[in-house]
């Protein structure tokens, strides 16, 4: 998963001394047809599946605790099920390959985004889903 530049700041600026952010009581899911870049703006196509701009909340207790990941660093992972589902306004199938996290259901800030493991077609009717521990959030 790439750390948005938002994100990337805040970090750099804590170890500068600054303070952070306040924690996050829920994150939020957006849904991208390639590499949401360093803003998040990039290939977004949550309005297009939803019908609506707004993201799909994630509890920030639905992650797991900070462990290990698979070939280093450190990671958390949804301990839920989360899906978005389609709208009747969805009539033009979407090839997902990313997804982004953010900080706000509209606006806010863009935190970080990872790569789908296989891209998915995406088209009415159909329920995005990521599976218990799919959705890491990983620091090397």
């Amino acid at each position: 998963m790439a750390f948005s530049q938002y994100f990337a700041t805040q970090v750099l600026s804590w170890v500068k001394g600054t303070s952070f952010p306040a924690a996050l009581s829920n994150v939020y899911v957006s849904l991208h047809t390639g590499d949401p870049g360093s803003a998040g703006a990039a290939n977004d196509v949550t309005n297009t599946i939803k019908g609506t701009s707004a993201r799909t909340l994630v509890s920030s207790s639905a992650f797991s605790a900070v462990g290990a990941a698979s070939g280093g660093g450190f990671e958390i992972t949804n301990t839920g099920v989360v899906q978005i589902t389609t709208s009747a306004s969805n009539s033009t199938t979407q090839n997902v390959t990313h997804f982004g996290i953010w900080d706000a259901s509209t606006s806010g800030n863009f935190i970080a985004s990872g790569a789908l493991t296989t891209a998915v077609d995406v088209q009415l009717g159909d329920t995005v889903q990521f599976n218990i521990g799919s959705m890491a959030i990983r620091v090397i």
